[in-house]
């Protein structure tokens, strides 16, 4: 497929930026125990803009775009892919073991117990979602919760050369529609009847049910042709959609708009209007993000380490308090950026020379 005429310089950068943040701020709500006006406000805005779905669909977008550039060439596609997730991911897995090892009773006892090296070989390859009973004491009871996204972020990886050979070169794209369908069949049946169970626990960590999330941003990227007219500087317009969306069937019809699960029409509904209104926002304006950003693209620290951080002050029982979140905010920011200057960006300048 020829690469469509996409702007190279859009606002992702920003969104994701933001999607991050919101990640910290409901962790960060939940974890501290914040029952404040401001927090109950907070929650309730950003609960219809949610970090994960955002990323899922951005994700979508980019990843097919990239290997749509390098399609020729598999092995630059899955180390760009791995220069971009590791190096980062490696460094936050040793602040965590040095954070763990800091606050055992008995460090010597944790190094002793065959579960801890277990999860460190889980840690620094794909099984980042599983935690062992030795670990549970520490936080919030799993030293990272955030990264359960890891795996399903490889699995998206790994499905897109298998949907660009299955499109062939025709462009055929009927192995979409089927996937998209069976994702959102899956995500019903997760959500109804797994809860708490084996299936609900295994099957939340594999791209069943948040596919079709992913597959809309990769849609959005094989239509752009057809879809830009509707994005394209249209951000005030499909913002003000989904907020009227919002008001209208959340506040005054009553129903639940949110969830990864779809146990309502408007749950779909919801994640659909929400992909419009980041490819408009992405679209709108587009020099936004460089010009605030720089070039610095935090969002993927901020999103691995601030449970650390939060997991950190729990563990002290710093909670019921707001300021907690602002710490949390200050610090993620802080060793995002360091992450960005000193770890991440040389491993995304390797792939020029590698």
């Amino acid at each position: 497929m020829e690469e469509n005429n996409i702007p190279r310089i859009n606002n992702f950068d920003i969104i994701r930026l933001l999607a991050a943040l919101q990640v910290v701020f409901r962790h960060s709500q939940h974890h501290f125990e914040l029952e404040g006006i401001y927090a109950k406000i907070g929650t309730y805005f950003l609960n219809y803009f949610p970090g994960v779905p955002i990323f899922f669909c951005i994700s979508g977008f980019l990843i097919f775009w990239s290997f749509d550039r390098n399609s020729e060439d598999i092995k630059k596609y899955f180390k760009n892919r791995f220069l971009r997730l590791f190096p980062a991911l490696w460094f936050c897995f040793l602040i965590t073991v040095g954070l763990l090892l800091y606050d055992a009773q008995s460090s010597t006892s944790l190094l002793q117990n065959s579960s801890f090296y277990i999860w460190i070989v889980g840690q620094i390859s794909f099984f980042q979602f599983w935690t062992p009973d030795i670990l549970r004491s520490w936080g919030t009871r799993t030293p990272n919760g955030s990264l359960w996204t890891i795996i399903v972020e490889i699995q998206f990886y790994i499905l897109v050369p298998i949907i660009y050979f299955f499109r062939g070169k025709n462009n055929r794209n009927l192995i979409i529609y089927i996937l998209f369908f069976l994702s959102l069949l899956g995500n019903i049946y997760i959500g109804r009847y797994g809860e708490e169970t084996m299936i609900y626990k295994m099957g939340g960590v594999t791209i069943l049910p948040y596919l079709y999330n992913f597959l809309m941003g990769v849609l959005a990227y094989i239509f752009w042709d057809k879809i830009k007219g509707w994005v394209t500087n249209k951000f005030l317009i499909w913002f003000s959609i989904y907020l009227l969306y919002i008001v209208v069937f959340g506040n005054y019809l009553g129903y639940n708009l949110n969830s990864y699960f779809i146990y309502n029409p408007f749950h779909l509904l919801t994640n659909v209007i929400l992909s419009f209104v980041v490819l408009s926002a992405a679209f709108t304006s587009n020099s936004w993000s460089k010009k605030l950003l720089k070039g610095n693209d935090i969002s993927y620290g901020i999103y691995i380490y601030h449970m650390l951080i939060i997991n950190f002050l729990v563990q002290r029982n710093y909670i019921g308090s707001g300021m907690y979140m602002l710490y949390t905010y200050i610090a993620v920011i802080v060793i995002s950026f360091l992450s960005w200057k000193f770890i991440e960006k040389p491993a995304l300048n390797l792939k020029k020379k590698i």
